[in-house]
């Protein structure tokens, strides 16, 4: 009788281990031939024991983030007049996918489209590839308005053309793994991304132990890390702020899930930020300054609280995230709200437009009792670090390192002179510091400075002898200096590096212009539109 009942019972468990075994290899299978999931190497390792996860993650914005443009979702053709510039741009699709040209004073660009890089659920935007290099598309199409128009950045742009490059930091939030060219602004590696869309080693980092022994804690969950830790998973793609400061031979792509994000870049922030105005990416800032997480214990509210990663809500969305309200307000709201329907997000989190993002409306995450209450700030701004580094010297140089990124970006002269104060002071500590040295020579180079400039210059072109902008610079410094002829040799080579590289094209060109050699400087220019699509 007893060996009767053990062998029952073995042969349920075996049955059942039968039976789940199954399972998995059936979602696998149905997996494996989602578009999504086939362009996704790392999400096809994890679907053989986690089919439902990789099922419910690939309907998430996240996990659709990226195409190749003959995986994305149709988008009807177009044609946008642009009439800053008058700029007529036409969008149509063929059998090779879509094609998008420009039209300006007798200009004409046709460029085949080669990723198609955003979720939907606002917009989508377009990327070009021209050989190793990859520019952004001057479009997008705005899905949530079902219109086409300039993409951010472009409204005012006198011509916007195919022309902008796309560096790591544009790609890294919206790829899994983009793959550069060392010491280049927009040169890629022939694959261009190892994983197109975010996958799963972006929150739970490298998956190569867990496959060696899968069991629980052989992976990373970020839920269970400490605050800061946990909390930087999110940051690294979702709290852009106003500058992020790479720390001293770091790349963006550093970062591993575990860490601190400041263990590899310092993002700033706004001291005072404007009440009325938030931006496409400070979702994690806007959380972090609601009155929810100021009163509740330390590090208790985080995005997990309310949003799930690895699927998005089904049914009635309003519901759903009630249900994360009353989770810690239940007590207080029901008889407040008594309204079983009532839509907490709609009130207390409303869409609202962006600084920089056209077109488009986000999710207010500070979560405020009357957010048409809340007043513009109209004090002076500056900067502080969300987090600081734990060095003390490395606190100081990210800090007007910072500074210097946003003088130049707001034409701001107390800014400027306040980083070179500052950089000039550090200079002992950090000798061979690349990004330093660069902002030292540009900020002297705007001071008039020509010397002082040359001297910081000549370094990083020393350092990196790659960068066809470090040659650009130093020939900038030494055009200052009246040394023509050999800045002309630095420009050539910055072409020589990279040939569709636009600041020394026009510098070269100029210098040509100057020698009275007109012939040459069309020669490089018409060189340069050719290699571009410019017709």
């Amino acid at each position: 009788m007893e060996a009767s009942c053990e062998w029952e019972w073995n042969s349920a468990i075996l049955k059942a281990v039968v039976l789940k075994q199954l399972y998995y290899l059936v979602a696998f299978v149905a997996l494996v031939n989602v578009p999504a999931i086939q362009a996704d190497p790392v999400a096809i390792v994890c679907a053989r024991c986690h089919p439902r996860e990789v099922a419910a993650y690939a309907r998430t914005g996240m996990a659709r983030s990226l195409f190749a443009v003959k995986d994305a979702p149709a988008v009807p053709d177009g044609v946008i007049d642009h009439a800053v510039s008058g700029t007529k741009f036409t969008v149509r699709t063929t059998a090779q996918g879509m094609v998008q040209s420009a039209q300006w004073k007798g200009e004409f660009s046709e460029q085949p489209v080669a990723f198609v890089i955003g979720s939907g659920n606002h917009a989508v935007g377009y990327l070009i590839q021209m050989g190793d290099h990859i520019f952004q598309s001057p479009l997008s199409y705005y899905t949530s308005r079902r219109l086409w128009d300039v993409a951010p950045g472009y409204e005012n742009n006198p011509h916007p053309d195919f022309s902008r490059p796309i560096s790591l930091e544009c790609l890294l939030c919206h790829s899994d793994r983009p793959l550069p060219v060392a010491q280049t602004l927009n040169r890629y590696q022939p694959a261009v991304f190892s994983t197109l869309a975010i996958s799963c080693d972006r929150c739970h980092g490298s998956a190569e132990q867990h496959l060696k022994k899968p069991v629980p804690g052989s992976i990373l969950n970020p839920a269970k890390l400490s605050g800061a830790e946990r909390d930087s998973v999110c940051e690294q793609c979702h709290l852009k702020g106003e500058a992020r400061i790479l720390n001293p031979g770091k790349q963006l792509t550093d970062f591993h899930p575990g860490q601190r994000t400041e263990e590899v870049f310092t993002t700033y922030v706004a001291a005072r930020p404007d009440g009325k105005e938030i931006k496409v990416v400070s979702h994690f800032e806007q959380l972090k300054r609601s009155v929810c997480a100021r009163q509740s214990a330390p590090g208790k509210l985080w995005c997990g609280t309310c949003h799930n990663p690895h699927d998005k809500p089904a049914g009635d969305v309003a519901a759903y995230y009630r249900q994360r309200c009353l989770s810690c307000h239940a007590a207080t709201l029901e008889s407040a709200h008594a309204a079983p329907g009532r839509d907490c997000v709609g009130c207390h989190m409303p869409h609202q437009h962006t600084a920089d993002g056209s077109h488009t409306a986000f999710t207010n995450h500070r979560i405020a009792r009357d957010p048409s209450k809340e007043e513009p700030n109209d004090q002076p701004a500056s900067i502080v670090a969300w987090r600081q580094p734990a060095d003390i010297s490395l606190q100081r140089r990210d800090l007007a390192l910072a500074f210097a990124t946003l003088g130049e970006e707001r034409h701001a002269p107390d800014y400027l002179g306040r980083a070179y104060q500052m950089l000039t002071l550090l200079e002992r500590d950090f000798p061979n510091d690349p990004q330093m040295l660069e902002k030292l020579g540009m900020l002297a180079l705007t001071a008039h400075r020509s010397e002082e400039a040359l001297h910081f210059l000549e370094r990083v072109a020393n350092i990196e002898p790659n960068s066809a902008e470090a040659q650009t610079n130093l020939a900038a410094a030494l055009i200052r200096l009246n040394r023509q002829p050999e800045a002309v040799q630095h420009l050539q080579k910055a072409l020589a590096l990279d040939p569709l590289l636009r600041a020394p094209v026009n510098l070269l060109a100029r210098l040509y212009q100057q020698q009275g050699d007109s012939a040459k400087a069309n020669e490089l220019l018409a060189t340069y539109r050719s290699a571009m699509g410019i017709k």
